[in-house]
């Protein structure tokens, strides 16, 4: 794709570079070329050796992987355990989110939300009423009095501000 004119006009490649693309297309002989000389690598080499050892251990000799734990037990326990990570993440990251959630259920949900905003405004309606049903009565006097205590309260609350 690169050396076959795939990409055409739409990649710029500026004079300073060129020596580096004419450099890999001396050494890129084609995908198939390529994808062979892959087996001959070193880390495909070792991947063979490990299924053909694990192959070995598992399947022909079960007991030198059962030696081999018993002779190396901490490796083994660290091994098995994956190095504590899974501990430590569940203790940190999982611990201080569950910790986190329980304060934010108490305190935000509980006592912020519905305490002080949701309940909380139910209630000062409900002693404001309870205090107000009282001038409610049906007589004069109570009204008056109440429009009196209510034009002194606004032009109080007019002089502090």
């Amino acid at each position: 794709m690169l050396f076959g004119g795939y990409f055409k006009d739409a990649i710029f490649i500026s004079a300073e570079h060129s020596e580096v693309l004419n450099e890999m297309h001396e050494e890129f002989h084609g995908a198939f070329n390529m994808a062979m000389h892959s087996f001959l690598s070193i880390p495909f080499m070792f991947a063979l050796a490990g299924v053909a050892c694990s192959w070995f251990f598992y399947m022909k000799r079960p007991d030198i992987p059962a030696a081999i734990q018993k002779r190396f037990q901490w490796i083994y326990t660290v091994l098995d355990n994956k190095y504590y990570f899974d501990r430590f993440n569940d203790w940190f990251f999982a611990g201080g989110a569950r910790g986190a959630s329980t304060f934010l259920s108490r305190f935000g949900d509980k006592v912020l939300i519905d305490g002080l905003l949701v309940n909380g405004s139910a209630n000062l309606v409900g002693r404001i009423s309870g205090i107000v049903r009282r001038f409610q009565s049906g007589y004069i006097y109570h009204y008056a009095f109440t429009m009196i205590t209510g034009v002194f309260i606004l032009l109080t609350i007019r002089n502090w501000f």
